[in-house]
């Protein structure tokens, strides 16, 4: 009597369960990932070079799983037409061949066997889409450790520029002591100007910057009075005063304002006062 079904090839069980090399390798980019944030003084293009690398290979990876698991799919889809082609081959010989109960026995064996390689190849169906899914999620946590990398690190260039990505600038405390116009004219003699501060996370920044010249001392800021606008309060570099962080009972009369490296606070001084102080670059170097 003819062999009812055929063996799958064992290549293409081999084949759905080559994913399982892929969570070792996730695991490794993770290890990377993980390596790289510790490390600050890699430059921000690294960053983002590595991360953009990252995230292609997960999508690749994610492509081919999802193309393993349709192919896993078309062959159950050939297996349960085996099956069912086989069944019917069963009802012709029991019908026929009643008195082969033997060879009905057989074919009815090879169908449990296929019924059983047909639940083996649905669970590593199972386990595919359990995998695709956990790579989506890691793509999807690697999307956000880049915006949170985007969003706090710092980098520091050879001549002590700080840079904060946030706002896409660069800071430097001065150690040196100038009235607030010589230190505007310091800065503007190297086409910058004094700082301006936007945020409470740009102002933790400045504070913490100025504190690794001096951790209780007051630096100029780019803030003064403009007398010809009512004496408001205006930035040197023309952007708007969006955000103040004044002390207690300040602003005062005086008309330049300055922060205290100690706690972040604004106050009020006069220009004549020698202060350090801290320059503002928007422009990469």
């Amino acid at each position: 009597m003819p062999e009812m079904t055929k063996e799958l090839p064992a290549k293409s069980v081999k084949r759905i369960e080559e994913p399982a090399i892929s969570l070792k390798k996730i695991a490794q980019l993770e290890a990377d990932l993980e390596e790289m944030k510790k490390d600050k003084d890699v430059e921000m293009s690294r960053w983002t070079t590595k991360i953009a690398q990252i995230e292609a290979n997960l999508m690749g990876k994610i492509a081919k799983l999802e193309a393993d698991l349709v192919d896993g799919r078309e062959r159950n889809r050939d297996l349960e037409r085996k099956i069912a082609e086989t069944k019917r081959k069963n009802d012709d010989l029991e019908a026929q061949l009643s008195d082969q109960n033997t060879e009905v026995k057989e074919g009815k064996a090879k169908n449990g066997e296929l019924e059983g390689k047909i639940n083996a190849l649905q669970s590593k169906n199972f386990d595919l889409e359990t995998q695709i899914q956990f790579e989506r999620i890691k793509t999807a946590e690697l999307v956000k450790w880049q915006t949170d990398l985007n969003q706090t690190l710092t980098f520091v260039d050879r001549d002590g520029w700080s840079y904060l990505a946030k706002t896409a600038s660069w800071y430097k405390a001065i150690d040196q002591r100038m009235t607030f116009d010589e230190a505007a004219a310091y800065c503007a003699s190297r086409k910058i100007h004094l700082v301006s501060i936007h945020s409470q996370e740009e102002n933790d920044f400045v504070e913490k910057l100025a504190k690794t010249v001096y951790s209780d001392a007051s630096f100029w800021i780019g803030l003064k009075r403009n007398p010809d606008k009512g004496n408001a309060f205006e930035w040197t570099d023309g952007s708007s005063v969006d955000f103040t962080n004044w002390d207690e009972e300040e602003p005062r009369s005086e008309t330049h304002a300055d922060l205290w490296s100690g706690d972040g606070k604004w106050g009020t001084s006069h220009p004549t006062f020698q202060y350090h102080f801290i320059c503002k670059r928007s422009s990469k170097f």
